[in-house]
């Protein structure tokens, strides 16, 4: 077969690797089938295979990037698609990225799935879960959740004896304020808590988690509605001490994330802060490739100076923002307040 991996000699590697992957993918299937609870013989094995062949797409990607032959990289794309993804994208968790349920990828659901890390299959689907749950996004999300625990944590401590309204948008799960709620619930007691999200489903879930505290609001509103109110004041009336947001510039162009910051600015008390994450440059994330070509789970990816530029087009200065990271590398933070004076 005269395919498009033969023709490159560097791409040559790659489908030997597949193939010797597909071959050994299917014993382990077979011996699986007969001792399902057995998964653990070959996590090691299975996860060196994987990353060795997506890390080998990666240097692909960028060497072609870097000589300008990005048809190149869309060719080999959709050749994987087609020829190898079925057997790349399966387990309980690829299969939800890539039917998307609720209609849209990185939705409330699959991100509990990610902050709980409890796959509960066996057998050769196990191995994929795991794959899935250990692969640096997963963990870079883990870890996203318990840096914005701090932020808000720390913001409420600092003004414990003060009242304080914070956002949470695109609020998905509310994992975050759950734990931050249950580990210190008088603490919380001069704060309220306005989740907005656009999915009636991950308010009814996030309600259900908060159940039995009286300080949390459900709104349903789409975040593009946010951005683009030309009059935001008319939409959303309250001010806010802390306005936060953990995913959701991933999934956004400059110009609708900068209305957005421009819009979220303005709702913000005199002494405001506002706390956005987005994934960094995209090969920060080694697990890029297993995401967008066997998950179908695509994300805005910008380097430092490209978020940065975000909050300084809507109306921050530089000296009012403060960069931090996730510990892997993979994301990064802004917070972002305004000087008095």
């Amino acid at each position: 077969m005269n395919s498009i991996l033969e023709r490159n000699p560097v791409q040559t590697s790659l489908r030997t690797m597949i193939k010797r992957y597909l071959k050994r993918a299917q014993e382990i299937e077979a011996y699986l089938q007969r001792r399902p609870k057995e998964w653990g013989k070959f996590q090691a094995e299975f996860n060196s295979e994987m990353n060795g062949i997506f890390r080998n797409i990666m240097d692909f990607e960028k060497a072609n990037l870097s000589e300008i032959k990005e048809v190149k990289i869309y060719n080999l794309k959709q050749f994987f698609i087609k020829n190898y993804k079925s057997f790349f994208a399966k387990g309980v968790y690829c299969d939800w990225s890539i039917r998307k349920p609720f209609g849209y990828a990185g939705d409330f659901k699959i991100i509990e799935d990610i902050y709980e890390n409890n796959p509960t299959t066996i057998g050769f689907d196990r191995l994929f879960d795991n794959y899935f749950q250990m692969s640096a996004i997963s963990v870079a999300v883990r870890n996203r959740k318990d840096d914005f625990k701090r932020i808000i944590s720390t913001l409420i401590f600092e003004n414990r004896n003060l009242p304080l309204r914070i956002m949470s948008l695109a609020s998905g799960p509310a994992r975050e304020l759950r734990e931050i709620i249950s580990s210190n619930t008088p603490l919380c007691r001069n704060t309220i808590f306005d989740c907005y999200d656009h999915d009636e489903n991950a308010l009814k879930y996030a309600k259900n988690l908060l159940l039995g505290h009286n300080n949390f609001n459900f709104i349903k509103e789409n975040a593009v509605r946010i951005a683009l109110k030309k009059d935001i004041n008319l939409l959303i009336s309250k001010k806010y001490d802390l306005i936060y947001s953990t995913g959701l510039l991933d999934y956004f162009n400059e110009k609708v994330a900068i209305k957005l910051i421009q819009n979220l600015k303005k709702l913000l008390t005199p002494n405001g802060i506002l706390a956005i994450s987005n994934v960094r440059d995209k090969y920060s994330n080694p697990s890029v490739h297993f995401m967008e070509w066997a998950g179908d789970w695509n994300l805005v990816y910008r380097d430092d100076d490209s978020f940065k530029m975000i909050f300084i087009e809507s109306g921050f200065k530089e000296d009012e923002l403060e960069m931090y990271y996730e510990q892997q590398g993979i994301m990064q933070y802004i917070i972002a307040s305004r000087k008095k004076g």
